[in-house]
């Protein structure tokens, strides 16, 4: 991970340990109506963040577990018990043996010098676990919080489309009550009755196709958000002036803020660190040893013995099978590993800002075309209907022309919500989602 990475990542990861608001209860988020306010419910409460943050500080107590490896080992010992002897000197002392009841108190103080920099370069590892686990939540948040604006914008998709197609069940129901009127004074046609009727049944389906898709789209925002909407909400705000300029920047942008990108790097200084902690048995370990007992009645003699020492003592294994030089080659695979991970991540990242991109702009070029429809498809379904009532028309013509209608106005609303979603996962892709929100506070959780 390069310097400036490194810099970004920790002014990140700084801002995420000073995270202490907590949103409020997820109910209170849903009755503000506002994009921002149900992301930050969603990151506060959904497992997925919860996993993330409560790994996250695993990691930062595993640094602190490492660096105790500079610090003092201390030992105290005691014990008391029945101590049965037959040795030389009870027998010297003309005793076979000897009964006592032995007493021991002990104390010792074990403080590392040197150990091939193993404990350092363990430091090191968990430190570069603990920056990964950062990005990582920093990750699966934005992923959260993109995953709820999915949800948000569906709800509100699915929801306009329910209303357009209701609106049209009605437009045809009328239609139909004023054929059935024209039938029964003798001037309509039995197949134009016939022929309506058909068309209220497709209304009628379609209807229930939008209610069916408004209800999964209310499952998806509860499994994501924590609660079942209770709406109704703001619509989501366009992201548009949030963009990168261009797309190689946006590139340029996601390669250097994207937190999958700072994780795997982080796992490559992770997996460095531990190719260089295995290498720690290739050198003595050296340790001063500080030991005192105070026994008594121990080795079949009465009377305390008493002992104190302070050594220097080297350990040096010569040979352990050659599971040392298996480790250090399985470390070096790890390295090289963790690069692969780093490369198709840079890799998948590319492609998803690049489809994102792309249907960004496309859907912003065909909402101007699309609407333009809708207008001239009312003014041909409003001139159809004058003309159908003075005869110039057939029922067709005019049923039609209230398909082409309602064709038009569903593909407005999916256009628009397709940019409105492309302009996020471009944020999400160069790291700038709860930061375009205003909700990092939440991933915190303290």
């Amino acid at each position: 991970m390069n310097q400036k990475n490194k810099l970004s990542l920790a002014r990140r990861s700084a801002a995420l340990c000073l995270g202490l608001a907590v949103l409020g209860a997820p109910s209170a988020a849903a009755a503000t109506r506002d994009l921002a306010a149900v992301v930050g419910s969603a990151l506060s409460s959904n497992p997925d963040v919860a996993e993330a943050r409560n790994q996250w500080r695993a990691r930062r107590a595993e640094v602190r577990q490492a660096e105790g490896g500079f610090l003092p080992s201390v030992d105290l010992n005691a014990g008391i018990g029945y101590e049965y002897t037959d040795s030389p000197t009870t027998r010297a002392a003309d005793n076979d043996s000897n009964e006592l009841t032995r007493k021991e108190l002990g104390l010792n103080v074990r403080q590392m010098l040197f150990d091939g920099h193993g404990t350092r370069n363990e430091v090191d590892r968990q430190r570069a676990r603990t920056t990964s686990a950062a990005a990582r939540l920093l990750a699966v948040g934005e992923s959260t919080a993109m995953r709820t604006v999915e949800a948000y914008a569906d709800l509100q998709r699915f929801a306009t489309l329910r209303d357009i197609s209701a609106e049209s069940l009605q437009i045809h129901r009328r239609i139909e009550d004023q054929i059935r009127l024209r039938s029964e004074a003798g001037v309509g046609r039995r197949a134009d009755f016939d022929q309506v009727t058909s068309r209220v049944a497709l209304a009628e389906v379609n209807m229930l196709a939008a209610d069916v898709n408004l209800r999964d789209a209310e499952t998806t925002f509860q499994r994501v958000v924590g609660e079942l909407p209770g709406g109704p909400y703001a619509p989501a705000a366009s992201a548009a002036t949030a963009l990168p300029a261009s797309l190689e920047q946006a590139l340029d942008t996601a390669r250097r803020d994207n937190p999958l990108v700072a994780v795997a790097a982080a796992d490559i200084d992770a997996a460095k660190a531990q190719h260089q902690a295995a290498k720690q048995f290739d050198y003595p370990r050296f340790d001063l040893e500080l030991g005192g007992n105070l026994n008594d009645d121990i080795a079949g003699t009465e009377g305390h013995v008493d002992d104190m020492s302070a050594m220097i003592r080297m350990r040096y294994n010569l040979y352990r099978g050659g599971s040392d030089s298996a480790r250090k080659q399985a470390t070096a695979h790890n390295i090289n590993e963790a690069k692969d991970v780093r490369d198709r991540t840079l890799r998948q990242l590319e492609e998803s800002l690049r489809l994102a991109w792309a249907a960004n702009e496309a859907t912003a070029r065909q909402l101007p075309l699309l609407e333009r429809q809708v207008v001239a498809a009312r003014a041909t379904r409003d001139a159809y209907e004058k003309q159908f009532n003075i005869g110039q028309r057939t029922l067709l013509d005019l049923l039609n022309s209230e398909n082409e209608v309602l064709q038009a106005r569903q593909s407005v609303v999916q256009a628009r919500t397709d940019n409105l979603l492309a302009q996020y996962r471009i944020l999400e892709a160069t790291g700038a989602l709860i930061d375009h929100l205003g909700v990092g506070e939440a991933l915190a959780g303290e």
